[in-house]
């Protein structure tokens, strides 16, 4: 336990404060080059044509950790122990061997369009502002709210960085209620959310793909980036986990905020860089997640129909199947949070009253929050879930259609 927390302390010390003259300082290749010849100056090179951009095969984390599609290596991982000093080896040695110019260099230089891409703080709030909002408490609104002024501050005018951090702090909520709800079965309390569990980790798979996406374009290459992102996904978790067993409810409406975040930010995103994202192939991880969606249990986080026949050739339509993932987590979000509502994966053709809830409402919060007609379905929200409606049309479908229920 001391070696743990010595290693922790270092790390994190030792990363932030390295001395400028631990950090080894590499001369620039035509200087070194210039030294040889007459009169030590740099031989007058010939200019390279460009190479055109694709998206890089092994980021820094998947360097180090491993991945899943391209690593033939499988079985049981070596015991935390040797995971921990390998890391923070690994970690410690960039640090202190790189400066933080000559840490941002390499990211910029290894992909270029990164530099033609944008995201505008104001307009992402601007968008928030325009459509219906997500009705949450003070103890929810308040950090959500430091959150996102953190990740503008923090992440302005990377948008890249940006969204390999959210990617993944966002696989963490999944991982808190699946923990739970099989600590609560396990428990003996509460049983009747069993199959949430299986929305869940498709949700966490597909969150997980958008992360290795992120990394394929090159969003984890700086320390600190990952310093941060790491660390905040474990709080995260707790946070979550304290979050939903004080109230389900509330927490499943903190990740209704947050998702709604992701999604008015990658729309901003979409229309600041279509014609550059157009430009651009699509990584090779995100057309084997969204092109063999039997695969990789697409339909199973859907609580609306899922969607079918998905373009995958550029980085505009990564980017928009991206964005439509997060809206379809929204309305999982909203679903989980309401009372009496069974959440299913949609391909299941078993059908209840529970089950008619959790659909009607995910349906009717797709239509509040992303559709033009924002307000109706407000209205329409509200009459269903308090005025009894959804439960009257429920009841008269299954006078009609008995055999359903």
């Amino acid at each position: 336990m001391r070696l743990v927390v010595f290693l922790a302390c270092w790390w994190g010390v030792g990363g932030f404060m390295a001395p400028p003259s631990s950090r080894v300082l590499r001369p620039h290749k035509a200087a070194e080059e210039g030294t040889a010849s007459e009169g030590g100056l740099p031989e007058e090179e010939e200019e390279e044509e460009p190479r055109p951009w694709r998206p890089r095969g092994r980021s820094v984390v998947s360097k180090r950790a491993g991945h899943y599609l391209e690593d033939d290596l499988a079985g049981p991982p070596p015991n935390a122990a040797s995971l921990l000093v390998r890391a923070f080896l690994g970690e410690f040695q960039e640090r202190v061997a790189r400066s933080p110019e000559e840490d941002f260099a390499s990211s910029s230089s290894s992909s270029p369009p990164q530099k033609k891409l944008v995201l505008s703080n104001d307009e992402v709030w601007r968008r928030e502002r325009s459509r219906a909002q997500v009705e949450a408490p003070w103890v929810v609104k308040v950090p959500y709210y430091v959150l996102c002024a953190g990740l503008d501050v923090c992440f302005d005018g990377r948008p890249i960085a940006r969204f390999w951090f959210l990617e993944t702090v966002a696989r963490m909520p999944y991982f808190a209620y699946i923990s739970l709800i099989h600590l609560y079965e396990s428990l003996g309390w509460w049983r009747r959310s069993s199959e949430a569990k299986r929305v869940h980790f498709a949700q966490e798979w597909n969150e997980y793909h958008h992360l290795l996406i992120m990394e394929a374009l090159g969003g984890d290459q700086l320390w600190r980036d990952r310093f941060l992102a790491q660390h905040a996904a474990v709080v995260y978790y707790w946070v979550l986990v304290l979050l939903w067993v004080a109230s389900p409810r509330v927490a499943y409406t903190f990740s209704e905020l947050i998702e709604a975040h992701a999604v008015d930010t990658y729309s901003a995103f979409l229309d600041a860089n279509e014609d550059t994202l157009r430009d651009l192939p699509a990584p090779d991880v995100a057309r084997d997640y969204w092109l063999k969606p039997e695969e990789n249990l697409f339909d199973e986080f859907h609580v609306n129909p899922p969607r079918r026949d998905l373009a995958c050739d550029t980085l505009y339509d990564v980017f928009a199947n991206i964005r439509d993932d997060e809206k379809e987590h929204v309305c999982v979000a909203a679903a989980c949070a309401t009372p009496g509502a069974k959440v299913k994966p949609y391909s299941n053709p078993t059908v209840s009253l529970a089950i008619a809830t959790a659909v009607s409402v995910a349906a009717l919060a797709f239509q509040k929050y992303f559709a033009d007609s924002g307000v109706a379905a407000d209205e329409a929200l509200s009459d269903a879930l308090e005025g009894g409606l959804l439960d009257a049309l429920t009841a008269t479908i299954a006078r009609i259609f008995p055999f359903l229920f």
